[in-house]
């Protein structure tokens, strides 16, 4: 009798385990499906691509009002073109997609993600999509602006902390 039983709890933890890994491998699907209809690299490479392109723009350089001559340009350029370059591959949606894929389905539940799939099909989600990199493009350049208008106070907080340094 102990041994039927043993078979017996054998045989469900099996059938525990394949219940778990085809619940893994459905959710596991649902976020890759998620990830493709709402266009989650694109907008992961759009982002990527407008924070290396500013961090190249010499922001750092601009708020402590330091000017350069050609040749230190040059080279903190060539310098900024190879980081970005690191970055950019070190970002890849390649690399990125496994995290993002357990990230996912560790959030959310798989009634969560099959609503979420539901609203992202539909012509909402899809507007929301289509709409959102030029929203975040306008409020980037509006927060630029912002930051652009502070520039001034804090190139003088910048100058003040030097002074006192020394």
């Amino acid at each position: 009798m102990r041994h039927s039983s043993l078979l017996v709890s054998g045989i469900l933890i099996c059938v525990a385990v394949s219940a778990v890994r085809a619940d893994e491998a459905s959710k596991t699907a649902k976020v890759e499906e998620f990830f493709r209809i709402s266009h989650t690299e694109e907008m992961l490479n759009q982002t990527l691509t407008m924070v290396l392109n500013q961090s190249k723009s010499g922001m750092m350089q601009q708020m402590m009002g330091v000017t350069q001559t050609q040749a230190q340009t040059d080279s903190t350029n060539e310098l900024q073109t190879k980081m970005v370059a690191i970055l950019a591959n070190s970002m890849s949606w390649e690399k990125l997609k496994p995290i993002f894929v357990k990230a996912y389905a560790d959030a959310f539940t798989e009634e969560e993600l099959d609503g979420m799939l539901v609203f992202y099909k539909s012509p909402a989600g899809q507007a929301l999509i289509v709409k959102t990199p030029s929203i975040m493009a306008k409020t980037m350049n509006l927060t630029q602006q912002i930051v652009a208008s502070a520039m001034p106070e804090i190139q003088k907080l910048l100058k003040d902390y030097a002074t006192q340094k020394k």
